[in-house]
């Protein structure tokens, strides 16, 4: 019998662990190829051993979203591998601290800008070719918690950034392709991100990030 993303190319960012990680895993027991990203290796290599255990295949691609030069190498190195790009699921999110806005570095700013704003606009720009060109084409960005609290200014600038920038692109491509683009705002999930700004939660009462999954799953693939 086959499955229903049989055949189909995934890039899933922050794969190595959390919401990343489990969304590879599901994609791929679905029948989908994903492309591994994330900064760390060893967190994709474990992704890897998940999904071939389960008789899924993989392929790895570590990626630094701050390296906007490797980036933009990304759309052309899946064009000539695979030849196609069916969904781009987008989980990779760089923690900045929570502090006030004065004591803010300037290099944690910079970095806060570069990574999580700057990156995904080069990997907008380098995916978007193939992903118009898919018959059912996905793009799914995950909206990491944010708060308009104090100390929490920084992340709430990038996600409202983000958004724009996500809205603005779906808008341009409207007539143009059949691409759908999704934010998808998670509800709280037991993941290493989250617990280095709530160190002191009760993980029990968080929702597990295959739960997560599972959700995005059903947006893509309606029960």
């Amino acid at each position: 019998m086959s499955l229903p993303l049989q055949g189909q190319i995934i890039f899933v960012t922050g794969a190595s662990r959390g919401i990343g990680r489990a969304c590879a895993i599901a994609f791929s027991q679905l029948g989908g190829h994903c492309i591994l990203s994330g900064r760390t290796q060893s967190g994709l290599i474990e992704t890897d051993d998940l999904i071939r255990a389960q008789g899924g295949q993989a392929t790895l691609l570590p990626l630094d979203l701050g390296q906007h030069d490797q980036i933009d190498n990304v759309g052309p190195s899946i064009a000539q591998r695979f030849g196609r790009l069916d969904m781009w699921i987008h989980a990779a999110f760089h923690p900045t601290p929570l502090m006030p806005l004065v004591q803010l570095p300037d290099a944690a700013w910079e970095k806060n800008i570069a990574v999580n704003l700057t990156g995904c606009w080069h990997l907008i720009r380098t995916l978007s070719p193939l992903l118009n060109q898919a018959p059912q084409g996905h793009a799914i960005f995950l909206q990491n918690m944010a708060s308009t609290e104090a100390f929490w200014g920084p992340i709430a600038a990038i996600q409202a950034a983000l958004q724009n920038l996500i809205e603005c692109w779906k808008k341009e491509i409207s007539h143009l392709s059949p691409l759908q683009i999704h934010s998808f705002k998670p509800v709280p999930t037991a993941t290493r991100l989250r617990s280095q700004f709530f160190p002191a939660e009760k993980k029990e009462a968080l929702a597990l990030p295959e739960t997560i999954a599972q959700q995005i799953v059903s947006l893509i693939i309606p029960s």
